[in-house]
């Protein structure tokens, strides 16, 4: 059976559905997708599935998202791409700008603050299990070396109170790792390690200076995720911190709304940009943040897909192009385990306290059923939910 054409706007309300289901993490989003398009409504064959996949697993960027994207592109063209992906990531959107708002409403309010209590060392064991999960699928002996000296490195220098960008040594692994393999002129590349040092905006107005940095950060953040949405951890919790933008509670807690809502858990950028927002001005500015924030994390995946498909589907097969994503998929599981580090001490309270030993005994407890039974990260969170509950008087 041929594949058939839908119309912009059955394409619009189909994706805006799946964006609404869309639970249970990338490959739960990538099995809908492929029901809708493949089995249920044959706007696209198995063989192009699988081409697009490959395409999108192999650029940065969250992959469910990216699919999403291509599919509509590979349908309706340019159009179809910008709709089938802004569907797609609509009700997700929604979703974490009214758990922002409620989010900011709550700290005053002891029940849910305590909800909070539990959850944030739940998603630090998350991300801790990520690290550990990344790290088992280095099956090179040279890259869990490089992985475990990579780690015990960014451990050091955080005790000697030395900040290294985490995201700048993502990049530089890629680099690195091109230039070992010989397949490229690396140092042609090495211009964009000053990326760090740049603004896309200089101006006295706070408010547009706060959109420039959200763009900056979120921008940079898009262009490194590589291995899976928790890669934003470490991209964005050095930059988010910095800034001043919340605490690394409320940076906990923004990546927990991101993994209950629906679509890629990367949507915790309009969380980050949100509350960055309403910390300077409040109101619709805070929208306008977040929707910054989200936009520019997403900008290089949309153009990825919608601008240049055709040649990186020609360049992904090349050595020096094969070498830079080994290098940096090489590095994730050091700097995200690093990120789960600074976070367990900065967020945790001290294990000589009560609070801190209850902590940390969830961490355990979560990790445990993390990486022993399997459980999700949305069901390890609702769990942590009904315990605070029930420990309330």
């Amino acid at each position: 059976m041929g594949a058939s054409r839908p119309g912009l706007w059955e394409l619009a309300l189909t994706c805006l559905r799946l964006g609404t289901v869309a639970f249970g993490g990338p490959q739960a989003h990538l099995a809908l997708l492929q029901e809708t398009f493949v089995e249920q409504r044959h706007w696209i064959d198995a063989e192009q599935f699988e081409e697009g996949l490959a395409l999108c697993e192999a650029l940065p960027g969250p992959s469910s998202s990216q699919m999403a994207i291509y599919l509509g592109w590979k349908r309706c063209g340019l159009l179809g791409g910008l709709v089938s992906g802004l569907c797609f990531l609509l009700p997700g959107l929604l979703v974490v700008l009214a758990l922002s708002a409620l989010w900011r409403v709550s700290q005053g309010i002891e029940s849910l603050r305590s909800i909070s209590s539990v959850m944030q060392p739940v998603v630090v064991a998350v991300i801790w299990a990520f690290a550990w999960q990344l790290f088992q699928r280095r099956q090179a002996r040279w890259e869990r070396w490089s992985a475990v000296a990579l780690f015990a490195l960014l451990a050091l220098s955080q005790e000697l109170a030395v900040t290294i960008p985490l995201g700048l040594v993502l990049l530089a692994g890629g680099l690195l790792r091109m230039a070992w393999s010989g397949s490229a002129p690396a140092l042609a590349l090495w211009p964009w390690m000053g990326i760090e040092d740049l603004a896309l905006m200089a101006t006295a107005n706070p408010h547009l200076q706060l959109l420039a940095d959200l763009s900056d950060v979120f921008l940079r953040a898009g262009l490194l995720i590589f291995g899976g949405g928790f890669v934003i951890i470490p991209l964005l919790e050095g930059p988010v911190l910095e800034h001043g933008w919340m605490s690394s509670g409320a940076f906990l807690d923004g990546i927990a709304i991101g993994q209950l809502s629906p679509g890629p858990v990367v949507l915790t950028s309009a969380f980050i940009g949100f509350q960055a927002g309403a910390n300077l001005a409040g109101g619709w500015f805070a929208i306008a943040a977040a929707c910054t924030a989200t936009a520019a994390m997403f900008l290089p995946s949309f153009g990825f897909i919608l601008l240049a498909a055709p040649l990186i589907e020609r360049l992904r097969t090349r050595p020096w192009v094969q070498a830079f994503r080994e290098g940096i998929v090489t590095c994730i599981p050091a700097v995200v385990a690093v990120a789960a580090l600074r976070l367990s001490l900065e967020s945790l309270n001290s294990l000589g306290s009560w609070s801190g030993a209850g902590q940390w005994s969830v961490l355990l407890a979560a990790l445990v059923l993390r990486l022993k039974w399997k459980l999700s990260p949305a069901a390890l969170l609702m769990g942590a939910a009904v315990f605070a509950l029930l420990l309330r008087p």
